[in-house]
């Protein structure tokens, strides 16, 4: 396949005007469970985007279950008796409808020197995705002088519909932004064709427009495969994380469609590109290492960069078994698979017995947490899981209860998406959770350096509003002593229309004391 020429990307202008809304929300988190008053005015914003469609109102939380889980200097396992402990933390929620009328969300978050923060996602117009790059002050509010009163858009394929979006980011040493996500291939494509995608690789200037010294006026497209239905799913690349390397290198994590006739499955895909895009053919094989886990679906996630250059990626993948195993595999700086971690550089194991999901993973010490979701039985709910790896690969059993943590907000699902570990090692884990059957709100999860929870505890949930609401983004101040959480207030597809649509949200708190 080659690109669609006719297909130039379009950088938003001022000509569309919308008038977005306001939320404004505050309340009481207790034990984990967030009650909230919601109240709205509407304001009409002088360009598209704009800054003043950003308000927060400081909340006061309190959260026992947070305290619980990081106020004392010992880790002690599941069930251990110990007083409550009330930990108030000062916390802003910030919200805005990027779109007044459509879908619009925030799917990852970095920080920046000067505690600035960097977040990107999407935002839909005219039911078209655009890769969306906001750029947050300290206090969770838009720079009004980045982009178009602080978020920048960009629509790499033009007409297309839900395939286009960021899921990562990363600042260059020049303070340049890069963003990477799934596109569609040919949006002008008919029948199953147009369903392919490609990955896009996008970078701004510092003032929050597109630079044309980065491929081509400010975009690679990667096109690693041609995609192919798979019953009512379409296989085509992907991409999940973008990690910065040395010299301000970049590390594209995503999946293309496994080789071989008949394949219809995908395999992990890692990509090497310059400073500048350029991909590096002295990576891997021409600039691309990809690894096939069985003949199962392999869902590549983040990758990370040790002190020592080699590089951890981190994913799950689904066996022919319909047991979902995590993996882990380790690169030497040129590409190569660590023969010294795990099996010839791979991890594959079954963390539980059904389900177990690596979304992301970091490094704790020498050592590699990783965070996800799991269960042990195909009729069970999914928990939040978090396990360790010790430096050669082994599956720390120390870690948790047994080698695993797990985080059964109500008896419904939950998922965890993102971590940090805090300076003190303990793990800071954010994603969703269910309190009822129809309710899923943001969730926060702390655990002790060793996997642990007190009397149970160890969460909070923070409720946006929506019935689908979410945490996916999470990055640590600059001085490491507040968080930046990112994510969205979520609606239910079928009852979506102008007036009731998923929107962005920002939460920053300090982070709670040992």
């Amino acid at each position: 396949m080659t690109d669609d020429q006719t297909n130039q990307p379009n950088l938003l202008g001022e000509g569309q005007r919308q008038s977005p809304s306001v939320h404004y929300y505050r309340g009481t988190l207790t034990q984990g469970i967030a009650t909230e008053e919601v109240g709205m005015k509407s304001v009409t914003a002088g360009k598209w985007f704009h800054g003043h469609l950003w308000s927060s109102l400081r909340m006061l939380l309190t959260v026992s279950a947070l305290a619980s889980a990081g106020c004392s200097s010992e880790d002690s396992p599941p069930g251990a008796s110990s007083p409550t402990a009330h930990l108030r933390l000062n916390s802003d929620v910030v919200s805005v409808a990027m779109s007044a009328t459509e879908a619009d969300r925030f799917q990852t978050v970095i920080a920046t020197t000067g505690d600035w923060y960097y977040a990107a996602g999407f935002v839909t117009i005219s039911e078209d995705r655009h890769m969306a790059l906001a750029r947050l002050g300290s206090t969770g509010r838009l720079d009004t002088s980045f982009g178009h009163g602080g978020i920048a858009t960009v629509n790499v394929a033009v007409d297309g519909k839900t395939a286009e979006f960021a899921r990562g980011v990363v600042v260059q040493s020049g303070g340049k932004i890069v963003i990477a996500g799934p596109v569609e291939h040919n949006p002008t494509a008919s029948g199953d064709a147009a369903r392919d995608t490609d990955i896009a690789v996008v970078r701004f200037d510092a003032t929050g427009q597109l630079d044309p010294t980065f491929g081509t006026n400010g975009i690679v497209r990667l096109d690693l495969s041609v995609g192919v239905v798979d019953g009512t799913a379409f296989r085509g690349d992907t991409s999940w994380g973008l990690t910065l390397l040395p010299g301000d290198d970049l590390l594209v994590v995503g999946g293309k469609l496994a080789d071989g006739a008949g394949r219809t499955d995908i395999d992990y895909a890692v990509v090497k590109l310059t400073s500048n895009g350029t991909v590096d053919t002295t990576f891997g094989t021409d600039g691309l290492v990809t690894l096939d886990v069985g003949t199962g679906g392999d869902s590549p996630r983040t990758a990370i960069v040790q002190p020592d250059g080699k590089i951890v990626v981190s994913g799950h993948t689904d066996g022919t078994d319909d047991v979902v195993t995590t993996v882990l595999f380790r690169l030497l700086p040129d590409g190569q698979f660590d023969s010294s971690f795990g099996q010839n550089g791979v991890v594959n194991v079954a963390l539980l017995a059904s389900v177990a999901e690596a979304y992301d993973a970091a490094l704790q010490g020498e050592n590699l947490v990783i965070a996800g979701y799991g269960k042990n039985a195909s009729t069970d709910t999914v928990d939040i899981i978090s396990a360790r790896f010790l430096p050669d690969g082994t599956w720390d059993k120390t870690y948790g209860d047994k080698g695993v943590a797990v985080i059964d907000v109500a008896g419904q699902d939950d998922r965890s998406r993102k971590l940090a570990i805090l300076p003190d090692q303990r793990v800071l884990i954010v994603g969703q959770g269910k309190p009822t059957a129809t309710t899923q709100d943001g969730a926060l999860v702390l655990l002790t350096p060793n996997g642990h929870r007190l009397n149970g505890n160890g969460f909070t949930l923070i409720d946006f509003g929506g019935p689908t609401d979410a945490l996916f983004g999470l990055a640590l101040s600059p001085d490491k002593t507040k968080a930046v959480a990112v994510g969205w207030k979520g609606v239910d597809a079928a009852a979506a229309g102008p007036t009731n649509n998923d929107d962005a949200r920002v939460v920053l708190f300090s982070l709670p004391p040992k």
